[in-house]
C-alpha cells in the first residue's frame, strides 16, 4: 500500500491485519521511487493506491506498476471522487472514498476475491499445456486447443488495432514513439504515453481473462515487444505450406488445390488499417501466384473445368486480376461460348475503365476486338 499520509497508510494496515487474518501486508511505502523500485521483488497480489500524492499522480504510478506487473490489482484509495471514471479506465478492482470505513472496505476484499478467483479459474489448467491458434485472416481470432474458435472481445478499437500492430510484428521490438504517432496522432507525447499504457494494460488483462497468457507483451526502456510461445498463426502456417509446394505434378496437385482453396480471405481483410495493406497484398499475390500455376497445370492437362473454377475464386476475392478475365475469355472463346466471353469483359472492363480509372492491358483489348469481331459474324 501508498499513501503520502502516513497515518490513513497505519489505519488501513491496522484494518487488514484485525479482520482479515489471511492477508498479508508486505509493504508500507509513501514514497513511489521506492516502491517501484521493490514492485519486481515483492510481487505483490494488491496495492491499495492513494490518488492525490505530491510527487507523483497516483493514476500515473498506477501505470507505471501495471508496466512491471500486470497481474496486479488495484485498488485506488483518495479522498477526491472525481478521479474515479479514470480509475476504472485502468482496470482498477475499486475505488474508496476516505476516511476508510470497516463496512465499505469488507465490500472491497469481496470484490477482491471474486477478482482473483476468476484469475485464478481462467489459469487452472497451465498455458503451457495448450496450443493456440490465432486466425489473421479476414477477421482476428483466437482458439485455445481443445475449444471453439472465438472473437476477441476488446474493449476499445483501439486496443484491437494495437494487438494486431503488435502481432504483426511479434518478436521485434516497436518505439512507443512509433506506436503513438500510428494510434494517438494528435496527442502530445505525455498524453499520448498515458493512453498507450492504458492500452496495453486493457490487453494484458484481456489475454489473462481468456486463457492467452503465452502471448505476452514486454516493455523496455523504449518500446513494447509481443512474443507468442506454443502459439499457430493461420497466416503462417499457410504461407510455409506454399513454400513447399514445389512444381505441380499429378503427386502433389490435391495439396495445391487445399492451399489455395484455404485462402479465403485477405490478411486482416475486414479491418481498415493502413499499415497492414503491405502483408496483405504479399500475401494475395502469393496466393494468386498459387493460383496460377495450378491453372497453368490444369490447361496442360485438359482440365478446363478446374481452371475455370480457381480462376473465378481469384476473381471472387481478387477482382483486379486481369489475368484471370483473360483466361476465361480465352477459355470460353475455344467452348464458342461467347456470351460468357463478352461477360467477363464487361467486368473487366467496369473495374478498370470505372473504378480504377485505367485501361485493361492492350494486349488484351486488341485480342478481345478480334475476337468479337470474329464470333458476330
Amino acid at each position: 500500500m501508498i499513501d503520502d499520509e502516513y497515518y490513513s497508510l497505519l489505519w488501513l494496515k491496522k484494518l487488514l491485519e484485525t479482520e482479515y487474518h489471511d492477508a498479508e501486508v508486505i509493504g508500507v511505502y509513501q514514497d513511489a521511487i521506492q516502491l517501484l523500485d521493490n514492485i519486481t521483488s515483492l510481487s505483490p497480489d494488491v496495492i491499495f493506491l492513494d490518488v492525490q500524492m505530491p510527487d507523483i499522480n497516483g493514476l500515473e504510478l498506477a501505470v507505471q506498476i501495471q508496466e512491471l506487473n500486470p497481474n496486479v490489482s488495484i485498488v485506488f484509495v483518495t479522498g477526491y471522487s472525481s478521479y474515479a471514471r479514470n480509475a476504472f479506465d485502468l482496470e482498477a478492482v475499486d475505488f474508496i472514498m476516505k476516511p476508510i470505513k470497516l463496512k465499505r472496505l469488507k465490500k472491497t476484499i469481496e470484490r477482491l476475491r471474486k477478482h482473483m478467483k476468476s484469475n485464478y479459474l481462467n489459469c487452472e489448467t497451465p498455458i503451457s499445456e495448450r496450443k493456440i491458434y490465432l486466425s489473421c485472416f479476414n477477421h482476428l481470432k483466437y482458439q485455445v486447443e481443445g475449444s471453439e474458435q472465438k472473437l476477441f472481445k476488446w474493449r476499445t478499437s483501439k486496443s484491437e488495432e494495437l494487438f494486431a500492430f503488435l502481432l504483426y510484428h511479434r518478436n521485434k521490438i516497436v518505439h512507443k514513439e512509433t506506436l503513438i504517432e500510428l494510434l494517438w496522432p494528435d496527442f502530445e507525447y505525455t498524453a499520448g504515453a498515458q493512453q498507450l499504457y492504458s492500452t496495453i494494460y486493457q490487453i494484458r488483462l484481456l489475454l489473462t481473462r481468456i486463457g492467452l497468457e503465452a502471448i505476452s507483451i514486454n516493455s523496455t526502456s523504449g518500446g513494447y515487444c509481443l512474443y507468442t510461445r506454443n502459439t499457430l498463426i493461420d497466416t503462417e502456417i499457410w504461407e510455409n505450406q506454399v513454400n513447399q509446394l514445389g512444381e505441380p505434378s499429378e503427386g502433389n496437385v490435391m495439396e495445391y488445390e487445399m492451399v489455395f482453396f484455404q485462402y479465403t480471405g485477405d490478411y486482416l481483410g475486414d479491418y481498415g488499417y493502413l499499415w497492414k495493406e503491405g502483408e496483405k497484398e504479399r500475401l494475395r499475390r502469393l496466393w494468386v501466384d498459387v493460383g496460377l500455376t495450378l491453372s497453368s497445370y490444369y490447361k496442360k492437362t485438359s482440365n478446363t473445368d478446374k481452371v475455370i473454377k480457381i480462376h473465378q475464386k481469384i476473381q471472387h476475392l481478387y477482382p483486379e486480376e486481369e489475368e484471370s478475365y483473360f483466361e476465361l475469355m480465352k477459355i470460353y472463346a475455344s467452348k464458342k461460348m461467347f456470351q460468357e466471353v463478352d461477360q467477363q469483359w464487361e467486368k473487366l472492363d467496369a473495374i478498370f475503365t470505372r473504378e480504377l480509372n485505367i485501361s485493361p492491358s492492350k494486349k488484351i483489348v486488341d485480342w478481345y476486338k478480334k475476337n468479337k469481331y470474329k464470333h458476330e459474324f
